[in-house]
C-alpha cells in the first residue's frame, strides 16, 4: 500500500510567499566583486513587497565603523551569524530574484526598526536630532 504524502507549504518550510518588512535575506548586490553574498534587510512595506517585483533593502556589513546612518545588530538578531551594521545610507532597489526564498530568522524588533527608519531619514537628509 503506497501512504499519502500532504503537500508542504511554504510557510512549515519558513518560507514566505514575498519577502517579509523587517527581515534579514541573503541577498545579491550588483557591481559588487564576483558573486559575493551579504545579508540585508527588506524595509518596503508587505504589500508592496507581494505586489512588485522588487523590493526595497538595507545592506549588512560586518565592518563595524558608527556613523549617525548606520544601525548597529547584534549575533543572533534578525538570524545573523556575526554582529553587523545596517548601512542605511545604502538603501537600495533589488528585484526579488536577488533575494534568498527565506529569510535568516524572524523580523527585527520595533525598536531596531524603528532605529533603521530614523537612520534613512537622515541618509535623505531630513533633520532629526540626536
Amino acid at each position: 500500500m503506497g501512504g499519502h504524502f500532504g503537500r508542504v507549504s511554504q510557510r512549515d518550510l519558513g518560507v514566505s510567499a514575498f519577502p517579509q518588512r523587517g527581515c534579514l535575506y541573503w541577498v545579491r548586490i550588483p557591481g559588487e566583486r564576483g558573486r559575493k553574498q551579504r545579508p540585508a534587510l527588506v524595509i518596503s512595506i508587505d504589500v508592496r513587497n507581494q505586489l512588485a517585483s522588487d523590493v526595497l533593502v538595507i545592506p549588512c556589513s560586518t565592518t563595524n565603523r558608527p556613523a549617525p546612518t548606520h544601525v548597529r545588530l547584534r549575533k543572533g538578531e534578525g538570524g545573523l551569524n556575526k554582529p553587523s551594521m545596517l548601512k542605511c545610507e545604502q538603501i537600495t532597489t533589488l528585484p526579488k530574484d536577488y533575494l534568498a526564498a527565506a529569510a535568516l530568522g524572524g523580523p527585527l524588533a520595533g525598536k531596531l526598526l524603528a532605529q533603521v527608519e530614523i537612520a534613512v531619514l537622515r541618509a535623505i537628509g531630513v533633520p532629526i536630532g540626536m
